[in-house]
């Protein structure tokens, strides 16, 4: 059985399915020329990767999926205000989705998640 201390709190779970649904509604903006649609499909592969070890308490998984997460997003950003129909509000869907998961795998709750599943203790943390 496992401890409450190490036990997933749900933001961190709905934190990741908000990233994985929001960098996914990015990727489809991106359906521009070949060689860019391809280098953002291979970033959302690597993001998924990253939320699934985010979720796992990985603190490095969570500034990558940081920073993975903003890369798909302004890489998206060209080609969806270039379709005058959809693009933008696509865009900003996308956004709406991915940007709260990033902030829910920053909040208290889930700090405290990878602090029990990394070992480290509070003073640690704080460096004394």
């Amino acid at each position: 059985m496992i401890a409450d201390t190490t036990r997933r709190p749900r933001s961190v779970t709905l934190a990741v399915v908000l990233v994985m649904l929001g960098t996914l509604v990015a990727a489809t903006t991106a359906a521009g020329p070949q060689g860019a649609a391809t280098l953002v499909l291979l970033l959302v592969a690597v993001c998924f990767w990253f939320a699934v070890r985010a979720g796992r308490g990985r603190r490095g998984a969570r500034t990558a999926v940081t920073g993975l997460t903003a890369a798909i997003l302004v890489i998206a950003a060209p080609f969806a205000l270039d379709d005058p129909l959809y693009g933008g509000s696509t865009l900003l869907f996308a956004a709406l989705l991915a940007v709260p998961g990033v902030i829910l795998l920053h909040l208290p709750a889930a700090d405290a998640y990878v602090r029990a599943r990394s070992g480290e203790s509070d003073e640690e943390m704080i460096g004394g």
